[in-house]
């Protein structure tokens, strides 16, 4: 599969193509609630994809911020070191949960639904554009450093916080969209 394609490509694409589920459209999210399995392992994915995807926002809108404070003021001080530690722990969380998917979950779909193969092949690609962007991102956040307030390492973080959010939103909405109807409509366990 060429993923430079814009339907494809993570950093390009609008939405994930519905040939990409054989024989299934993805459900209405609305109606994923009112289906009993929902409330198991669907409803805390999209826990955790919300949690990390409003971190993702709390992050860019705190570096804006940042940069209309007065370099080395209390709030530009206090906003790094917050800043700093958000961008990290959210670094890490990202990593941790998408290398329990790559680990467990993908695997896992890919042998009870083998027809979502190509779904999951596209989510594994994403993985590693998702990797990449965190590990500038990571650079970028460790380097807010409150002692040494500088404001283009602000943009900096800034940018690459952008990137990540945009990222994190498409793929954590495509992912739930390959993913939970599958588990929903053959009510499998994770």
């Amino acid at each position: 599969m060429a993923y430079d394609q814009p339907a494809l490509d993570l950093r390009r694409r609008q939405g994930v193509s519905p040939d990409l589920i054989p024989g299934m459209r993805p459900a209405q999210r609305a109606a994923w609630n009112e289906t009993p399995h929902f409330l198991g392992w669907p409803a805390q994915f999209q826990r955790v994809h919300a949690t990390m995807t409003e971190a993702s926002t709390r992050l860019v809108r705190g570096l804006e911020a940042l940069l209309d404070e007065p370099e080395s003021s209390a709030q530009d001080l206090l906003g790094l070191t917050g800043m700093h530690h958000l961008g990290v722990e959210l670094v890490a969380r990202v990593s941790h949960h998408h290398a329990y998917e790559d680990s467990t979950v993908l695997p896992r779909i890919l042998a009870q639904c083998p027809d979502l193969s190509e779904g999951v092949a596209l989510l594994e690609n994403d993985h590693e554009v998702l990797d990449a962007s965190l590990q500038r991102a990571r650079q970028s956040f460790e380097a807010l450093d409150p002692t040494e307030s500088r404001k283009t390492a602000i943009d900096q973080a800034l940018q690459e916080a952008r990137t990540l959010r945009r990222i994190l939103f498409r793929h954590t909405y495509d992912e739930e969209d390959l993913l939970i109807p599958a588990v929903l409509a053959r009510a499998l366990h994770l």
